[in-house]
């Protein structure tokens, strides 16, 4: 399959006819406005080939593909209303706001500006969709797990025997008095070995569309195999593991009552501690209580915090019920966060480059996904401190700066700031606390 936003939207209305605006027309305008830098289909003009100007219009080429790529899977969707609402969310901001093509490309390319005509038409097509990108999450009591596992799986959680000296669990890293990491830049594993990325929290990370920041799990059952037998983590594997569990006789018997069996194995281990990450949802935040109908539950500070939040488009990563965990996204789209953290400056912890900065591209190895990362869960996000990926911003004041100036490549006041820092507060669901 093709990805392109041109074809993404062909597939899309093939099957709506009822639309006022005609398949041709939106055909034409992506065509011709939007494949050059947003698709693998780029036609380049007959001056790409000149010196320095080749080496422009390349940057601008990479710089779109990195912004917005539609994945494969997206072209699966046969109707209008299964698309994905994050995806129809980002494409009207940036219609709608007149944010491409970007003022410098304008300059060379007038041919490629979206008019006021062809804006209305689009706005008219993906205005035909639900645009509900945020709903509270579930009560616990809604929820179809197997309550033996998720029990069985508590306690393997905080066993640790799961690792090679005894001397953590998956709580160390992810405790659940500490919103679900451990609130440190980097995790410490065995033999006291410094980890190279920030923990993520594991409440409500069945929410996640894959696991880890670089999304090379794709579910909590095998991201559950991972840090056990990763030597600089928990530094064991799971015959050794196995062994040492085979000499309790009363977990035994957990086994046995759960599987059927005594013969314990690496993927019983990991599916009951799955199961039981699957139960760490937190529905009772005052934001939730909003949701669901107490307008009373958040304060005018908070309301207009929750609606600068919307406004600057942070709904476009940060949608569903986890608010986050759904998509990938560069760190870094506006403006270079990593060649600033390597020289220490906007206020940036200095850091040299790592491969662990590379993110989705460790897993997939295509260039247009380096530096993309998961988009971090919102949920109880007071509590998950240090942020980003690599641990290096402190304070959500701070946080929510360098995401304005990173990803929207605006600064923003103080004030606009702590009305979003209050709103974020609301998340935290009141056991937490």
């Amino acid at each position: 399959m093709k990805s392109t936003i041109l074809g993404f939207l062909l597939i899309l209305f093939s099957t709506s006819a009822v639309l006022a605006v005609e398949k041709k027309e939106i055909d034409a305008i992506f065509k011709a406005k939007c494949m050059d830098c947003h698709s693998n289909e780029t036609v380049m003009p007959w001056y790409a080939t000149l010196p320095i100007v080749k080496d422009i219009i390349g940057a601008d080429i990479e710089k779109g593909r990195s912004y917005f790529m539609l994945p494969s899977e997206f072209f699966a969707y046969q109707d209008l209303q299964s698309i994905p609402k994050h995806v129809v969310k980002r494409l009207q901001n940036e219609i709608s706001h007149d944010t491409m093509p970007p003022i410098l490309y304008r300059f060379g390319h007038f041919d490629k500006i979206v008019s006021a005509d062809e804006k209305k038409k689009i706005l008219e097509f993906l205005g035909n969709v639900n645009q509900n990108l945020v709903e509270p999450l579930p009560r616990k009591e809604s929820l179809k797990l197997n309550q033996a596992k998720v029990s069985l799986g508590n306690e393997l959680y905080h066993d640790k025997r799961l690792s090679g000296d005894d001397t953590l669990s998956c709580a160390s890293c992810h405790d659940l008095a500490k919103g679900g990491t451990d609130q440190a830049v980097s995790s410490t594993g065995i033999r006291g070995q410094i980890g190279p990325i920030n923990s993520p929290t594991t409440y409500n990370s069945v929410y996640n569309i894959k696991q880890f920041w670089d999304g090379r799990s794709e579910t909590l059952e095998t991201q559950a195999h991972g840090p056990v037998n990763n030597p600089g983590e928990m530094g064991a594997n799971w015959d050794k593991v196995i062994a040492k569990l085979k000499k309790d006789p009363v977990l035994l018997n957990k086994f046995n009552s759960v599987y059927g069996t005594k013969n314990i194995t690496g993927d019983m281990i990991a599916n009951s501690i799955a199961e039981f990450e699957k139960s760490l949802i937190t529905p009772n935040s005052r934001f939730d209580k909003y949701l669901r109908g107490d307008k009373k539950a958040i304060t005018p500070d908070e309301k207009a915090g929750y609606e600068l939040f919307q406004k600057q488009n942070c709904t476009s990563c940060h949608f569903g019920p986890a608010l986050g965990g759904g998509v990938f996204r560069k760190m870094g789209v506006a403006n270079d966060y990593f060649a600033d953290r390597v020289q220490g400056r906007n206020g940036l912890t200095k850091r040299a480059l790592s491969e662990a900065d590379l993110g989705l591209y460790n897993f997939t190895k295509n260039d247009l996904e380096k530096n993309n990362f998961k988009v971090p869960i919102l949920r109880n996000i007071e509590l998950t401190y240090p942020y980003m990926h690599d641990g290096s911003i402190p304070s959500l004041e701070k946080a929510v700066e360098v995401m304005s100036f990173y990803q929207f490549g605006t600064k923003i006041n103080n004030h606009d700031r702590d009305l979003i820092v209050k709103f974020l507060k609301t998340l935290t669901d009141e056991d937490l606390k």
